[in-house]
């Protein structure tokens, strides 16, 4: 009404130019012009047009407050089915109209702020992060463990967030702190929950069960999509996305990147707490005491797996084949899987270790564990997968080369022999004691072992023995007669 009075003094009582007012009025010239040819005041706007769905809003109420969760497709195909079977409507309309009845009558969940205890309780999960691992595009598993009543945190990285990089976590992080919280919590991953039973109870895996009870660790599981029951970790989750992570930082390999998460947490110590207002470290000074003891024997972060050694020697796990000495072979093996390695146990005997692959059916073959086996089998060496491949250096192989030119039907015969003196020594000794002969113009096995016996026998002692000299060369300590001065000392005192 202001508007309509004061276009019309303006524009009919002053003469200004339409376009002046208009663009003064923030309006459209259109809408000076609409108002300055009614002699009348502007009628209210009338209300919103009717919907196609507001027919069916009592149907469509009935189905929200029954079932809040209920789709909008859902609801378009129950309307559809029950109320009118020419019922049309689009998709998004639809959504829409469900959406904003929903907002208003299924009220939005509320919560109560929680308060800690020093030692009551810590929370911990996996969240995936992206980061360059030596100019490689990676996304890595980051696991945090936090305190909930003092906020300290400790992070780190996997590869996984399987049940040893859990294991790990969990350990790296209560050695930090230096103790245990009452409980903890945690989701419902499979690392840790076979079943979810009702309630708050879980079946959880035995691996699982069998680690926190080594670390004397109570754990309760959040329940299922609750991720506020454990929205600290969450919240650091995101701070360190925020403030490390971003822009994307880059590293070497994974300890790389561990060591500069450790100077990282240890920085947050004096980071403001958002609650409290003081610092996190003035507040884990109070909690550090009332945590618990950790065992005196700390669990081993690690899994326990049953495998058959084929007649390659190999036994597999997540699609990775891993070798072992062919003379177990044919043999029930138990493997110790780790974070970053694993473990090949056969008769309670370390028959092999090695470095855990991803899981895309790649071979960790060791060229010594099948030494022995080529010694019987010397014309196999020849295209073995274990000798290819990159898996011996190059002067290794062009040695091998070298002797089939000279001699093809002893070749691999004499290879082998070279091959063998990889169970006294690693491989990159080996292939610079076979530079070092190739340079002096031979490779002969025997002489190649000679020159390894030579080079690790303990260098000769210059300690020179009188025994070894002539007579005339030797010198004699001269024998000292004290007789005379025990004499005098009596004629002294007698004195």
């Amino acid at each position: 009404m202001d508007t309509w009075e004061t276009i019309r003094i303006r524009c009919r009582r002053d003469g200004e130019k339409i376009k002046v007012v208009a663009r003064e009025l923030g309006l459209a010239p259109n809408t000076v012009r609409k108002y300055l040819r009614h002699d009348g005041p502007p009628k209210r706007a009338a209300g919103p047009r009717p919907r196609v769905l507001d027919r069916y809003a009592t149907h469509i109420d009935e189905l929200i407050r029954s079932t809040p969760q209920i789709t909008a497709v859902r609801v378009g195909s129950y309307l559809r089915q029950t109320i009118d079977t020419e019922f049309q409507i689009g998709e998004r309309a639809l959504r829409q109209y469900i959406a904003a009845r929903r907002a208003v009558l299924v009220p939005r969940e509320a919560f109560v702020r929680a308060s800690y205890a020093p030692g009551d309780q810590s929370q911990f999960d996996f969240s995936p992060m992206s980061v360059l691992l030596a100019g490689v595009l990676v996304v890595v598993q980051l696991f945090v463990v936090r305190l909930s009543y003092s906020g300290r945190f400790m992070a780190r990285a996997s590869m996984r967030c399987d049940q040893p990089s859990l294991f790990a976590g969990l350990l790296a992080g209560f050695m930090a702190f230096g103790g245990l919280t009452r409980t903890s919590i945690f989701d419902n991953a499979s690392t840790a929950v076979r079943r979810i039973l009702r309630g708050r109870n879980r079946a959880e895996n035995e691996a699982f069960t069998a680690f926190r009870g080594g670390l004397a660790l109570h754990v309760e599981f959040a329940a299922p999509a609750k991720g506020n029951e454990k929205g600290g970790v969450e919240g650091v989750h995101g701070y360190i996305e925020d403030n490390f992570f971003r822009p994307m930082p880059s590293f070497a390999d994974l300890d790389e990147l561990n060591a500069a998460l450790v100077v990282f947490c240890d920085a947050s110590l004096s980071r403001e707490h958002m609650t409290h207002h003081e610092t996190i470290g003035d507040r884990f000074a109070r909690e550090q005491p009332m945590l618990q003891a950790l065992p005196t024997v700390l669990p081993r972060a690690c899994v326990t797996k049953y495998a058959r050694v084929n007649k390659f020697a190999e036994v597999c796990f997540e699609r990775d084949w891993y070798s072992v000495p062919t003379r177990w072979a044919h043999r029930n093996a138990v493997i110790e899987v780790y974070e970053q390695r694993l473990r090949i146990v056969v008769d309670a005997e370390v028959v092999a270790e090695h470095q855990r692959g991803n899981g895309k059916g790649d071979r960790f073959l060791d060229p010594r564990h099948y030494i022995e086996l080529l010694a019987h089998k010397h014309r196999a060496a020849e295209n073995a997968l274990v000798l290819s491949d990159g898996r011996i250096p190059d002067v290794l192989r062009a040695l091998f080369d070298r002797y089939r030119q000279s001699e093809p039907r002893t070749a691999t015969k004499r290879w082998t022999q070279v091959l063998s003196l990889l169970s006294e020594v690693p491989v990159a000794e080996l292939a610079q004691l076979v530079t070092h002969a190739l340079a002096r113009g031979t490779d002969d096995p025997d002489a190649i072992a000679l020159m390894l016996e030579q080079k690790r026998a303990p260098a000769p002692s210059l300690a020179l023995r009188t025994s070894a000299l002539p007579t005339a060369a030797r010198h004699e300590a001269p024998v000292v007669n004290l007789a005379a001065y025990a004499t005098a000392l009596l004629i002294e005192s007698a004195a």
